[in-house]
């Protein structure tokens, strides 16, 4: 959980960085910029830290796996002495601006801010927080005077909104600090990674997160994969599965294995093929096989939408199964040269 109730902005500057690629220019500040009025601070507080709010954590790469200049040894300069805050945040504009190399990439103003008090995770520690705005909106403003008004338009940013950000929390440093990341302009596929790898050299944390998000992952490919209709698993079987999976972990404040297994899997031949899937599908990602940890709601949210049972039939029809898989019947019609679902209910439901 993080928290910025507390939390006061005591650094704050603000570099341009253009796209290089595109030969744009690197604009960089000399001054930190101070805010005394207090609407306008809390405005700026409140687009800054509002986005930041679920448990999915990232931590800078190990020093064999960072680039030759890295955020994070910025970040630990800014930490040991806030008198480098200036100069810490120009060579991190001046690493953000060597990485926009590619066409796509949009130019625009840099922040770099010092939090003092921020609540991460019942922890208070301070933060280093880097935001960029790559996106202006058209706004009108209106004028009153006396009995009449005048209409102007202008370009601004939208507070509700922001492009990209991270906010480094003080803790953890022999991890590779704590890290929340948001990126809402990752959808090209060329420069998806460019905040996240690219600038910043970050991975995931190893969190509860984490390991749910996997674990979930591999009940997705182990039915889509191996519980199909060419290993004579009906797709009745496959929702079943799915379904028991999905309960399970909304149920469950922790996963264990032994438990996960006796109460989804059940039969022995499905139990021995899971453990195969499991085993291949982590050697394939490199993953360690973690069978106790914390659930976490945020990544059991994540992945809802696609653990939903649908049934899907030609262009027609879609079959939500949310429950009592033996209310429905799959058989064929030799007559009509067709297959069939037969559904049993008590009550129906004509809501819009």
């Amino acid at each position: 959980m993080i928290d910025f109730t507390r939390s006061q902005l005591t650094h704050f500057v603000i570099h341009f960085v253009g796209n290089k690629g595109l030969g744009e220019d690197l604009t960089l500040s000399e001054k930190h910029i101070e805010i005394s009025d207090d609407f306008l601070k809390d405005t700026v507080m409140r687009y800054l830290t509002s986005p930041f709010k679920t448990d999915i954590y990232y931590q800078f790469k190990s020093k064999n796996e960072m680039h030759y200049h890295d955020v994070n040894g910025y970040i630990q300069d800014i930490f040991k002495s806030q008198g480098s805050f200036i100069e810490s945040s120009k060579k991190i504009a001046e690493h953000l601006h060597y990485q926009s190399m590619h066409p796509k990439i949009k130019g625009g103003e840099f922040y770099v801010c010092y939090f003092k008090d921020c609540m991460v995770d019942g922890e208070l520690t301070d933060a280093v927080g880097l935001f960029k705005t790559e996106n202006k909106d058209t706004y009108l403003k209106v004028f009153q005077h006396l009995d009449n008004f005048d209409v102007e338009c202008d370009n601004g940013i939208n507070i509700n909104k922001l492009d990209k950000g991270c906010i480094i929390f003080n803790t953890n440093k022999e991890d590779g600090y704590k890290i929340s990341i948001v990126d809402t302009n990752n959808k090209i596929a060329d420069c998806a990674f460019y905040w996240v790898e690219d600038f910043l050299n970050t991975k995931i944390k190893q969190n509860a997160y984490f390991h749910t998000n996997n674990f979930i992952e591999t009940c997705k490919g182990f039915c889509e994969e191996v519980l199909t209709e060419n290993n004579n698993v009906t797709k009745q079987d496959q929702m079943m599965m799915l379904n028991k999976s999905t309960s399970f972990f909304k149920e469950k404040d922790n996963f264990n294995l032994k438990e996960f297994e006796n109460e989804v899997l059940a039969q022995p031949e499905i139990k021995e093929a899971f453990t195969d899937y499991r085993k291949n599908y982590n050697d394939k990602m490199d993953l360690t096989a973690i069978d106790d940890f914390e659930v976490s709601p945020t990544a059991v949210k994540k992945n809802q939408k696609f653990m939903k049972s649908v049934v899907k039939l030609d262009k027609n029809f879609h079959i939500y199964v949310h429950g009592r898989h033996d209310y429905v019947e799959k058989g064929y019609d030799d007559e009509k040269g067709l297959k069939f679902y037969k559904l049993y209910y008590s009550n129906e439901d004509l809501g819009n």
